[in-house]
């Protein structure tokens, strides 16, 4: 069975004055752990200069993705 999970992701980004500002991401992820999740969040912002916090990994109540 498939497991989806929400995580919640705050990035700090500087803007053209020198102003730091957060925007906050949500995802939602196929793992089947919360550790896979966050692995799956880190791997996504590989690369990256900017700074980012996992605010959050939650085991979701979506049972299936339709298409």
């Amino acid at each position: 069975m498939t497991t989806y999970w929400t995580g919640k992701v705050v990035i700090k980004t500087e803007d053209d004055n020198g102003k730091i500002k957060k925007t906050t991401e949500q995802f939602l992820i196929d793992a089947v752990s919360a550790t896979e999740a966050e692995v799956k969040i880190y791997k996504e912002y590989e690369g990256w200069n900017g700074e980012f916090e996992i605010q959050g990994v939650n085991k979701s109540r979506i049972i299936k993705i339709l298409s």
